[in-house]
């Protein structure tokens, strides 16, 4: 197994540090859940989408790649995604027109979406799931076969279409290691990462890999500098004071 997926080339995520946890990136037949710090995850969702769509010579998937975004965090942003594009030099336009987005506002639109909408696009080989879990506000048993129905439906779309699939997930509002979601969502992704952002680092653990082991990566933040250089008053003159 270890050997087919090291012949297959990998998809890079755009973050550095995630593309290091993971010997390089995305591996496209593996399902890969994201969870933790929503700023980063989803940015990292943004910069997938983007580099999916590079060429294979350049480690994309293809020009032209159809890429679905569901989104539950509200965070989508065009200009983000058209400064990323043309850092990749790629048109923004073209980019954007290959993104098919759905929000979801309530529980039961993201349970609608994964369950009977996803499976019927057409030509995706890329799909990107932000905030599986967001909207998952009561616990109840009803709420966790809700869950199922669209993983299921997650499902279905990987039988159709084998794409990549990336989700991102809050981290349990009562542990400091699960995702919002509990063992039903961590058992259906394939590798398991977790982000956390901390005052002086990000840091990255790979929590769940089907042939790698678990470890960690920080990131470090740059120092700020504590002296104020915009208004230095070193050769100012007594007038400034009257």
């Amino acid at each position: 197994m270890h050997d087919k997926f090291s012949r297959r080339p990998l998809l890079s995520s755009g973050d550095k540090a995630l593309d290091v946890l993971l010997s390089g990136g995305f591996h496209r037949d593996l399902v890969h859940l994201l969870y933790g710090d929503k700023t980063i995850t989803t940015n990292i969702l943004l910069t997938t989408a983007v580099i999916a769509q590079k060429a294979p010579v350049n480690g994309g998937i293809g020009e032209n790649t159809r890429v679905a975004f569901v989104e539950a965090n509200n965070r989508f942003n065009p200009y983000t995604v058209s400064r990323f594009a043309v850092s990749q030099k790629l048109s923004p336009q073209k980019v954007l027109e290959n993104i098919i987005i759905a929000r979801a506002f309530t529980w039961d639109q993201m349970v609608e979406l994964l369950e009977h909408r996803l499976a019927k696009l057409e030509e995706i080989k890329v799909v990107l799931i932000s905030g599986i879990t967001s909207l998952f506000q009561v616990h109840e048993k009803r709420i966790f076969e809700d869950l199922l129905r669209a993983i299921g439906g997650i499902k279905k779309m990987l039988e159709k279409a084998k794409p990549l699939i990336v989700l991102t997930a809050p981290l349990h509002e009562h542990s400091l290691y699960r995702p919002k979601g509990g063992k039903y969502l961590a058992h259906f992704g394939n590798v398991l990462v977790l982000i956390k952002e901390c005052e002086r680092y990000v840091e990255y653990t790979l929590v769940q890999h089907p042939f790698m082991p678990k470890k960690r990566y920080l990131k470090w933040k740059p120092r700020k500098s504590k002296r104020k250089l915009s208004n230095p008053l070193k050769n100012t003159t007594l007038d400034c004071w009257f």
